[in-house]
């Protein structure tokens, strides 16, 4: 009979690719919290990032190497293919709410089960227990309340050749016990069988070998209480022929690995010392911790280290405590799915400017975060996406007719984008006095109309291909505003008349105009690009603006 046995799942690794999108899934989405940003030990240049509880309690954390550009990965046979969370038995259906909100295909539920992927592909559950009610939560992720946040794991599922080896491996040395048996899989428990305590083996022979990547599980991990406990499951499974690696001392566990028969790797991992070594609490996941063997070299590291951030500000977390969650990942917080990059470290006066990206019709949060970049590198990126939809594209508002636009429309949805834009000052701290409009089409008409209805709003535009929204009865008080128009003298969608005209009406309201042609259509052109971008600097990031009070709204 085994005396010393598993407590069961101590934390998953898994393969990312964005590290930021994977932030912004599992904190942003999942509702998880990040309690550790690290690197990882074998590799200082790639993140290490650690999400669970409130602490990081062993059986709630879900780790990444997130390798930007990795190749996806394949799931198969020897791997960790299904990591299964556990929540109440009410939350499910909250869950299927913001699954849909969020956009997340997902099936289910089904027993209780819903599954779905995260944005690299990796297979994903949420189980909901009853059993869920002993295992701590964090309970302030924004728009998720602590009696719908996740509770940890509830199980994770093997997928193997023939099951057979890898079971007994399970039993034998780590001291599971089979619980339950449905088809061609068998469930295996340690301690009182609760959430955290599970794996599921599935033998699916035939099936393709699994390769590592991005959307794949690196290895499972599993708790034992001490260092005695690690050094007696060690030998048991030194006994067994399985030849274990030396146990490492991570900073935050002591950890041993090794390979089960079926291809899995294995980790031991001790509870102590936790997450609360380096950092307090209050403070987890906030800065860079670094190895003390890497420390020596943290402004190499940091430089090439990807910029992340956590989607909202600590201090501005209860703006969006009801809504579905910050970021690009959210269907309404603030009222738009949007993304938000902050600027550049050490970008100096392009770090004060956020670029406000406003898409053409049928684009998206994503379409002009690269023109963004060429235009201002190191400027902070603001970039919603389009509430109308018109035979489903996006767009900012309803037109009737080709150049024909809705006002009612449109000037209920301007005063949704401004309200958007404050609120998105106050959630990011961003510099109300350097927010500038970048819009293209349909986003170059909203931003134009922020221009003649919310005076004051926008530091600056650039309106690439814009038309008249709509004339106000008297002009707005622009006074300085600097305001950039690139348009094609043979653009057909938003004549050149409608061009000139639009410049008429923004310089009768005193902004400080420069049109800029391009002989062809309509299009974002190189020598468009490269105008804005040499306007951006000399009118906007190197003049200082004069403040005063916005004008009222117009009518």
């Amino acid at each position: 009979m085994i005396t010393t046995s598993v407590l069961g799942i101590h934390h998953v690794t898994a393969i990312a690719s964005d590290p930021q999108r994977n932030l912004d899934f599992y904190v942003g989405l999942l509702g998880l919290r990040l309690v550790k940003r690290t690197v990882n030990f074998d590799d200082p240049e790639t993140y290490h990032l650690y999400f669970g509880d409130e602490v990081g309690n062993p059986g709630s954390i879900m780790t990444f190497f997130p390798w930007p550009g990795a190749r996806p990965g394949r799931q198969g046979t020897g791997q960790v293919a299904v990591t299964s969370f556990v929540v109440l038995p009410r939350a499910l259906g909250f869950w299927v709410e913001r699954l849909v909100r969020h956009g997340i295909k997902y099936e289910g539920p089904t027993k209780q089960v819903i599954s779905f992927r995260d944005h690299d592909g990796l297979m994903l559950e949420i189980v909901a227990d009853a059993g869920a009610e002993a295992r701590p939560a964090w309970g302030e992720a924004p728009g998720i309340a602590r009696e719908h946040a996740i509770h940890g794991f509830h199980r994770m599922t093997i997928w193997a050749e023939r099951g057979d080896e890898t079971e007994r491996v399970l039993v034998d040395t780590l001291g599971f016990r089979p619980v339950y048996e449905d088809g061609s899989t068998r469930r295996f428990a340690v301690g009182d069988g609760g959430p955290g305590t599970l794996v599921d083996v599935r033998s699916v022979g035939g099936f393709v070998h699994g390769a590592g990547g991005a959307g794949t599980v690196h290895h499972v991990a599993w708790r034992v209480p001490d260092d005695a406990a690690q050094l007696r499951l060690r030998e048991r499974i030194t006994k067994a022929g399985l030849d274990p690696t030396a146990v490492i001392d991570l900073n935050y566990f002591h950890s041993g690995y090794f390979r089960e028969p079926g291809g899995v790797l294995f980790e031991l991992a001790t509870d102590p010392p936790g997450f609360a070594i380096d950092e307090p609490v209050a403070r987890l996941g906030e800065g860079l911790m670094l190895p003390p063997q890497y420390e020596a070299h943290r402004t190499q590291i940091e430089a090439i280290l990807p910029p992340i951030h956590l989607p909202v500000s600590a201090s501005a977390a209860t703006l969006l405590t009801s809504t579905t969650g910050p970021e690009d990942v959210s269907g309404d917080a603030l009222g738009f799915i949007h993304r938000y990059i902050p600027p550049a470290a050490g970008a100096e006066l392009a770090s004060s400017t956020t670029l406000l990206l406003l898409h053409g019709t049928g684009g998206d949060e994503q379409d002009l975060i690269p023109l963004g970049r060429a235009l201002l590198p190191g400027a902070g990126l603001l970039s919603p996406r389009g509430k109308v939809l018109e035979r489903g594209a996006p767009r900012f508002f309803r037109r009737l007719a080709e150049g024909v636009f809705d006002q009612e429309d449109l000037s209920r949805r301007t005063e949704e984008l401004a309200e958007f834009i404050a609120g998105a000052a106050e959630t990011y701290e961003l510099d109300r006095d350097g927010i500038v409009a970048v819009g293209f089409s349909n986003g170059a008409n909203i931003a134009a109309s922020l221009l003649l209805r919310r005076p004051g709003l926008l530091r600056a535009a650039v309106l690439l291909s814009p038309m008249v929204p709509y004339e106000p009865t008297a002009p707005p008080d622009l006074t300085g505003t600097p305001v950039f128009i690139g348009a094609g003298r043979a653009d057909s969608i938003a004549p050149p008349t409608q061009t000139e005209h639009l410049a008429d009406l923004l310089r009768q309201a005193r902004a400080a105009v420069t049109v800029h042609w391009e002989p062809g259509g309509h299009a974002v052109t190189d020598g468009e690009v490269d105008a804005a971008r040499h306007w951006l600097w000399q009118s906007v990031v190197e003049r200082p603006r004069e403040r005063r009070m916005p004008a009222a709204k117009q009518d």
